[in-house]
């Protein structure tokens, strides 16, 4: 869904602190080294939270913030980072959209929730959000973007020197778009998971991601006649090969037309 990154106007130093650590993360299944500690992803995430309050609208729709607050609290019940405490809201919005904090803050747009037919469908959205806060997307973007920033400052500082290396700000930028897709598929299938433990029906992801084809279909990545922009232009992935990435990990393997519909 929507990376709430833009959000994060500190510079990316206010972020990262503390010496470099290294845990095995249960939701990614990979050993991975970090230089932000649960507690300082947990404040930044306060923060953020709270900025968000302040110039977003909160649906004062109680029944609804219950419904979300719920679903919200039986999928964080069996996910991959059960020590954080979730916190989840409606915000007033109608685009079809969903975005999730640093140390696990979900906030949920009124017309996703409208828009999914039922608590299976909107578990689907919610637990896809939970997926971001447990495999640390946000904290290993700036991390990584922290990186990019020090690769440029020493391309600045070559170019005192002698001419920058050709292509630094190319390759950065594709790294980014590449890390930002696969957040997006990484996420999709931890909510096939997450939504199967807390008992809800994970093949309505797939039902809500048609809806979504629908909506996406409208949105500026579609040039006129129907021709789509090429993938590594993306930030986010097209919807069909998310579909695939969720057949993957429902039934272990996707249909044929999954891999021949999603962008190589």
């Amino acid at each position: 869904m929507r990376s709430a990154t833009i959000l994060l106007v500190s510079p990316a130093a206010s972020l990262l602190a503390g010496c470099i650590g290294t845990n095995f993360n249960l939701a990614t299944q990979r050993q991975e080294y970090s230089i932000t500690s649960t507690a300082k992803e947990v404040e930044v995430g306060r923060k953020l939270a709270a900025q968000v309050e302040r110039e977003l609208t909160l649906v004062q729709d109680e029944p609804m913030q219950e419904r979300v607050r719920q679903i919200g609290q039986r999928l964080a019940a069996v996910c991959d980072r059960r020590e954080l405490v979730y916190s989840f809201a409606v915000v007033k919005d109608d685009e079809a959209n969903a975005f999730s904090l640093p140390g696990g803050y979900v906030f949920v747009n009124e017309g996703l929730v409208k828009l999914a037919a039922n608590d299976d469908e909107l578990a689907g959205v919610i637990a896809h959000e939970i997926g971001h806060v447990t495999a640390r997307h946000a904290v290993k973007r700036f991390e990584s973007q922290l990186g990019v920033q020090l690769i440029q400052l020493a391309s600045l500082a070559a170019a005192r020197q002698g001419p920058a290396p050709q292509g630094v700000g190319i390759t950065a930028q594709s790294l980014q778009l590449a890390y930002a897709r696969q957040d997006e598929l990484e996420a999709d299938q931890l909510a096939v998971k997450y939504t199967k433990a807390a008992g809800y029906d994970p093949n309505a992801i797939l039902k809500f991601l048609d809806k979504m084809h629908d909506e996406d279909r409208k949105r500026t990545h579609y040039m006129p006649g129907g021709v789509v922009r090429p993938n590594y232009a993306m930030t986010h992935p097209f919807v069909p090969e998310r579909r695939r990435a969720v057949k993957e990990a429902l039934f272990g393997v996707a249909d044929y037309m999954d891999y021949l519909n999603s962008p190589q």
